[in-house]
């Protein structure tokens, strides 16, 4: 009954375990600029991982990892991460809008009074711009209305709030991308 109980018990964590780390349809673009398909693995506790490095099995089964320096993107599903060097360091970003103007999303440790979170900070960049605007979701409307000059009538269907609400932000961001 115990070597039962113990088999039903590994069987549980092994399929917890694999149901979490899995890999998907995906592709990477590498330095030349050439998208290669195959599977990504992505693991949907842990969101953060995916701006670090990203493990890429191609069509022959070879498994790699590479790091924002080697390849200048990846996707899977509906993600897409853009490789791009901020204050001198190099990660991925993940792209919620893209286009004349971009809206991108990176995700970070934060240990306040030994607690640790994840937290989402949030960047604007406009086509042609070599510098990134840090969004603050409290002024984030002002911030598009600046990047949007001659065109704010789009911005009016935005909020501000506390938080950047991400679905709008990139409706329209994408509104005015699409005009």
């Amino acid at each position: 009954m115990k070597k039962l109980l113990f088999a039903a018990i590994i069987c549980i964590c092994v399929t917890t375990l694999k149901s979490q780390i899995t890999f998907v349809p995906g592709y990477i673009v590498n330095e030349k600029g050439d998208t290669l398909k195959g599977e990504v693995k992505f693991n949907p506790k842990k969101e953060q991982d995916n701006h670090n490095k990203v493990y890429f099995k191609d069509a022959q089964g070879l498994q790699k990892n590479y790091k924002p320096n080697k390849i200048k993107a990846y996707g899977f599903d509906k993600s897409h991460y853009v490789a791009m060097d901020i204050g001198g360091e190099e990660k991925y970003y993940k792209a919620i809008a893209r286009g004349e103007i971009s809206l991108y999303k990176m995700i970070f440790e934060e240990v306040k009074m030994n607690e640790s979170s994840f937290v989402a900070d949030y960047f604007l960049i406009k086509k042609g711009d070599k510098k990134m605007t840090d969004v603050k979701p409290n002024k984030f409307k002002k911030q598009l209305g600046e990047m949007m000059s001659g065109a704010a009538g789009y911005v009016s269907d935005y909020e501000d709030s506390k938080v950047l609400d991400e679905a709008k932000a990139a409706e329209v961001i994408n509104k005015y991308n699409n005009r």
